[in-house]
């Protein structure tokens, strides 16, 4: 019985892990042109204009499109980080993941959506580049 106590105890003082943050290379504000495609190719593109903090609290507007959403962290890692989108302004489609790489001071973006045909990417680039 003592033992059991002393095990018991033992796993009580282990802390539980952390839940994954956002790395800093996706934190900013990024820019960029996306594109929609299927299977019959492009389909459409518009601007998108994303901002994620180093907490992970992240928002995303389409401008040429009039939507909006805010953006809630699905897993994290290293150098990517999973969003669902929830839209609060504007006619785009709803519950989609977003996911985002960081690479070559570059952020790699992919939406998908289960039962829509068609995916969308994009290259976005940060808002405080010097021209």
């Amino acid at each position: 019985m003592r033992a059991l106590l002393l095990m018991s105890g033992l796993a009580l003082a282990i802390p539980a892990p952390a839940q994954a943050q956002p790395s800093h290379a996706v934190a900013g504000d990024w820019h960029g042109t996306g594109l929609q495609v299927g299977p019959e190719g492009v389909q459409s593109s518009w601007t998108i204009q994303l901002s994620i903090t180093a907490a992970g609290t992240a928002e995303i507007a389409y401008p040429s499109l009039g939507c909006k959403s805010v953006l809630h962290r699905v897993t994290g890692a290293p150098n990517e980080t999973v969003f669902r989108e929830e839209i609060t302004q504007g006619a785009c489609i709803d519950g989609g993941h977003i996911s985002v790489m960081a690479k070559n001071g570059r952020l790699f973006w992919f939406w998908t959506s289960p039962g829509t045909p068609a995916d969308a990417s994009a290259v976005l680039y940060p808002d405080n580049l010097v021209s």
